[in-house]
């Protein structure tokens, strides 16, 4: 796994904040600010308006005549962003009443290799600037940030009231603007004379700054040193070597590690490391290397396995298959898991995530473990019969009933009852590696 694909969950972000509100102005504010975002380059100028569930195409007299159904109390805020690669949006906020920051622009680019690319990196980069620049030449700038989204995040103290609170210096990014409030905390010579790849005083008398020419190595030894050395030198009560271990451990997160996952849980467990996200990917990744799930016991060589002791066994398998399968699919898709009704093998790992992630075999009481059993089992039954041809065997008692498959008969309502006993039961005993081991039973080549 290459670095772009390990840190595909990483964006680039830049937030640019300003003491004014255009809309004071009313339409002209607004056109004012809209113009400036038409000016991005054609490949990052966004086409489309997102606002709450509403998504329409972009004009600036679409954008005024809805605006007032964007309002959130007293803020106003909509997302500019694009239908077509790349992924990039603009989100915008304007508050009403009298703040320290009235408007807020956030540019999002993703992935985050879009701006590291070895042949344009230097001209996103320009491009970011060029957006600070026109910015700060229409509305005087509070304080501003550019720099990877995960790494800016993992540096923001969560329990702090506000975290996200830019009152005084906490870090140094790739980019950093500092305004009049925070140019009379730090002294505006020191702020000047800040050890930098580049500072610029922008239009207004804020002051733009620069750890390295472009935000792509922003992880690097020479980006980490940079930034150590910029923060120590507007916070002199912190330490050099401290501040710079801190953030060399930080650049471990964005360090590939070799993925040994077993192979029949493989599906669901990215889906959890995806969930935990990238600040957590390491920790995580080492820890399911080592996960191996207990061999599947729910079955029975096909000549061992009890005959059908039901009165009809046609409407055994319909009350499987339309009534106790329907409510599986039913819960599934109360609980957005859409692919429990796709008949494909990626059905499995995301029932079995839900299943885990959700905490059902802790959370569930016995009368609702229950009643979900035979869904599960059901379900899993199905897909033994439909995918790999075989046969319903139901019984009176649901957790010997089997779909006999080659010459083995497994036992679906067995399994489903032991992927619902605690917590890590549906990891334990996923449909995934059920359904897997029936399919190598007959296909061992595959």
């Amino acid at each position: 796994m290459n670095n772009d694909e390990w840190n595909e969950e990483d964006d680039f972000y830049l937030e640019i904040h300003s003491p004014d509100n255009p809309l004071d102005r009313g339409f002209e504010g607004l056109e004012e600010l809209l113009i400036m975002i038409e000016s991005l380059d054609e490949r990052w100028r966004p086409d489309r308006i997102f606002s709450g569930r509403r998504k329409r195409k972009y004009s600036r007299q679409v954008l005024w005549k809805h605006l007032q159904e964007m309002a959130v109390g007293s803020c106003v805020m909509f997302t500019l962003d694009r239908t077509k690669p790349p992924d990039v949006s603009v989100h915008l906020s304007f508050q009403q009443e009298q703040k320290p920051d009235r408007l807020s622009l956030e540019l999002r680019v993703s992935p985050f290799s879009l701006v590291r690319e070895e042949h344009s990196a230097d001209s996103c980069a320009e491009r970011i600037l060029s957006l600070v620049r026109a910015f700060a030449q229409r509305y005087p700038i509070s304080h501003g940030l550019g720099h990877s989204w995960v790494d800016y995040c993992m540096g923001v103290d969560l329990n702090a009231e506000n975290p996200f609170d830019r009152a005084s210096v906490l870090e140094e990014y790739w980019l950093s603007v500092y305004g009049s409030r925070l140019l009379e905390q730090l002294g505006h010579d020191r702020v000047l004379s800040t050890p930098a790849s580049h500072i610029e005083t922008l239009p207004g008398g804020s002051v733009l700054l620069l750890t390295r020419p472009t935000p792509a190595d922003f992880d690097s030894e020479e980006a980490r040193q940079a930034q150590a050395r910029a923060l120590v030198h507007l916070r002199p009560e912190l330490k050099l070597e401290t501040t710079l271990e801190t953030l060399r451990q930080r650049s471990l997160v964005f360090v590939p590690l070799p993925v040994h996952f077993d192979e029949d849980v493989a599906d669901i467990l990215h889906k959890k490391v995806a969930f935990e996200g990238l600040e957590n990917k390491r920790r995580v990744v080492e820890r399911f290397n080592l996960y191996r799930s207990p061999p599947v016991s729910e079955w029975l060589p096909a000549e061992q396995a009890p005959p059908p002791d039901v009165e009809d066994v046609k409407q055994a398998i319909d009350t499987y298959e339309r009534l106790y399968a329907e409510q599986l699919v039913a819960l599934m898709h109360s609980q957005q898991v859409p692919e429990a009704t796709e008949g494909t093998l990626e059905a499995l790992a995301a029932v079995d995530f839900a299943l885990w992630h959700l905490g059902w075999g802790k959370r569930f009481s016995a009368e609702e473990k229950e009643a979900l059993i035979p869904a599960l089992g059901a379900w899993l039954g199905m897909y033994l019969v439909s995918a790999l041809g075989g046969q319903w065997v139901p019984r009176r008692k649901l957790e010997e009933s089997a779909v006999r498959v080659g010459d083995r008969a497994w036992l679906p309502f067995l399994r489903a009852r032991h992927a619902l006993q605690h917590g890590e039961a549906p990891l334990d005993y996923s449909c995934s590696q059920f359904f897997r081991q029936a399919q190598r039973s007959i296909r061992p080549a595959e």
